[in-house]
């Protein structure tokens, strides 16, 4: 895997159209309460690095808040990006990406088991689930399989990972890959940016129209391809001790924090409608 790999979703070959749209529904900004520690770009900088890349749908998910405003929206517009409003949540400890979600809806959300009663339109996606952290879904996600609609294939793996002896036990794409054609769920490449390069490490084509609910639609359907590489060791292990260092902060200034129920709602999603 010296370049990028291109990974067909298995659920829909050969019923690929030939122009897509570049893609990435994972990704924070200085804006996150939680990741602000080292996130440097704000979001305006996130959609001109990635607009820069070609980039035609974003999602902006940060931590228990839906960062989306008219402002935003516009902005991405003129870069000609749709955003799409998003979140990544923590239920039980466990991540969780929403897409086309809104307050209301979150805050009815206290538990993994809640997310079967979501009756609007949004999207539910597992992030990297079967990686090594705690904050990962593992046999969470093959419990509640039926509430998801799709699984993440993550940027979080090196050379390494993929050459080990026991690779499938410790690169968590592997399982996720699994998981997906068991259960025909499709896969979702994401960069989880958390930095301007991370933006293009992993991503999706989507085969849709350029609107956010033929987007959505497309994801359900797995009519989607996945770009991806490996990335350098010197960037996989510095994740690895920034995740670590920031929830041992966290637990220990603000035990309980990463609930939703926990935060009030955001100001930037109440001027959007």
């Amino acid at each position: 895997m010296a370049g990028l790999e291109l990974l067909e979703n298995f659920l829909n070959l050969g019923q690929i159209s030939t122009y897509m749209l570049k893609s990435d529904f994972h990704m924070h900004t200085g804006e996150d309460w939680y990741d602000r520690i080292h996130i440097r770009h704000t979001a305006k900088q996130l959609v001109q690095h990635a607009a820069q890349q070609k980039f035609e749908v974003l999602s902006i998910t940060n931590h228990n808040q839906i960062y989306f405003n008219q402002e935003i929206k516009e902005y991405a517009r003129k870069k000609g990006i749709l955003l799409i409003p998003g979140a990544e949540i923590r239920l039980e400890g466990k991540d969780i990406l929403l897409l086309d979600t809104n307050y209301k809806t979150l805050k009815k959300l206290k538990k993994i088991e809640d997310l079967s009663r979501i009756t609007d339109s949004t999207t539910v996606i597992a992030p990297h689930p079967y990686f090594f952290m705690s904050n990962c879904l593992g046999n969470r996600l093959d419990e509640n399989i039926e509430s998801f609609h799709a699984i993440e294939f993550s940027h979080f793996y090196n050379s390494m990972m993929l050459r080990a002896p026991f690779k499938s036990a410790i690169n968590g794409n592997a399982r996720a890959e699994r998981t997906a054609k068991e259960y025909h769920k499709p896969l979702v490449g994401t960069s989880d940016a958390h930095q301007l390069t991370d933006i293009g490490s992993t991503f999706s084509w989507v085969d849709s129209a350029n609107k956010k609910d033929d987007v959505l639609d497309a994801i359900m359907r797995g009519r989607l391809k996945i770009e991806t590489k490996p990335i350098p060791n010197s960037i996989f292990f510095r994740k690895i001790f920034n995740f670590t260092a920031k929830e041992k902060f966290l637990m220990i200034m603000s035990p309980g924090a990463a609930q939703i129920t926990d935060l009030p709602a955001d100001a930037h999603i109440k001027r959007f409608k």
